[in-house]
């Protein structure tokens, strides 16, 4: 088979792999035919979990993913990541020294070595609703596995119970 398509110019590649990466961030580009000039301007359609994929996605769907969103500190992290946004947009480099420093201190500190793994693991799993997660583990694997599973049918005897 021969391919009628010619190769892409350097132009051509650069504009298409501008436009994804745009895309990606959840914005356009807008051509205007007055004066040749390109204007950036954000999708009006885009949010950021719709077009979620790969490791980020499963993660959420995971059992990690659900522990994560029942956990009480994810609530904490919703609740302040606006206010931390404006904090990023406003100073950026202010809260890239301020993550640098709380890394540096942690390395310096190492807190995990004066807890043990049982505490490690209360901690994590306190105020989670693991029965919760169990179940919903047992009713997707019902689930993906097409078929319900039979209902239970206890033997029932006509004659009184003897004690």
């Amino acid at each position: 088979m021969t391919d009628a398509v010619s190769p892409l110019s350097a132009k051509a590649k650069l504009a298409l792999s501008r436009a994804e990466l745009l895309a990606a961030m959840g914005y356009e580009e807008l051509h205007s035919a007055v004066d040749d000039g390109t204007t950036v301007v954000p999708l009006l359609h885009h949010d950021g979990r719709e077009t979620a994929s790969g490791l980020g996605a499963k993660l959420a769907r995971s059992a990690v993913g659900r522990w994560w969103h029942r956990h009480p500190l994810s609530g904490a992290l919703e609740l302040g990541q606006p206010l931390l946004q404006d904090y990023a947009h406003r100073k950026p480099v202010t809260l890239v020294v301020y993550g640098a420093g709380a890394g540096a201190l942690l390395w310096i500190l190492k807190p995990w070595r004066l807890l043990s793994a049982a505490t490690v693991a209360t901690l994590i799993l306190r105020n989670v609703d693991v029965a919760g997660m169990v179940s919903g583990l047992v009713r997707k694997a019902g689930d993906l596995s097409g078929a319900a599973l039979p209902p239970v049918s206890l033997p029932t005897s006509r004659e009184p119970r003897r004690l």
